[in-house]
């Protein structure tokens, strides 16, 4: 990571012949370099978005995002923001400690869909704001 940012570094600072700092012209080195840095971005972020779905089993579900799973309880899930995931296309839920999740990739509404039947212990608005006022809700 330090060698990158030292080529980074090299490719728009420098030194003139009288040894003062400056900042070199733009040039073909600059443009290959943000080019290249460009590629780069966008070879990794492309993967990045295919490497996140979610697996949907009988008592839990699992997100799977860069590597990394997430697994959440449909027993622990208390409250379940109907109105605001189909408006923003994304799942938000609550646990039962008032925390709250969100989850992006469900455009279809098809993980919300299966939230609201195997989710046992959902509550109304009411009554989470009831129980839980201090939540920003």
């Amino acid at each position: 990571m330090s060698i990158a940012f030292l080529v980074s570094f090299g490719a728009f600072f420098g030194r003139d012949d009288a040894g003062q700092f400056i900042v070199k012209p733009w040039g073909a080195g600059q443009i290959t370099f943000l080019s290249i840095a460009f590629v780069l971005f966008v070879a990794t972020y492309i993967p990045s978005l295919r490497c996140f779905y979610f697996v949907v089993e009988d008592k839990y579900f699992i997100l799977k995002r860069v590597g990394k799973d997430y697994q959440y309880d449909y027993a622990n899930i208390e409250f379940i923001d109907v109105e605001e995931s189909q408006k923003k296309k994304m799942i938000i839920f609550y646990s039962k400690t008032a925390k709250m999740r969100y989850m992006l990739g469900d455009k279809d509404g098809e993980v919300l869909k299966i939230l609201i039947e195997k989710c046992p212990n959902t509550i109304s608005k009411e009554e989470f704001r009831r129980r839980h006022p201090e939540e920003r809700y």
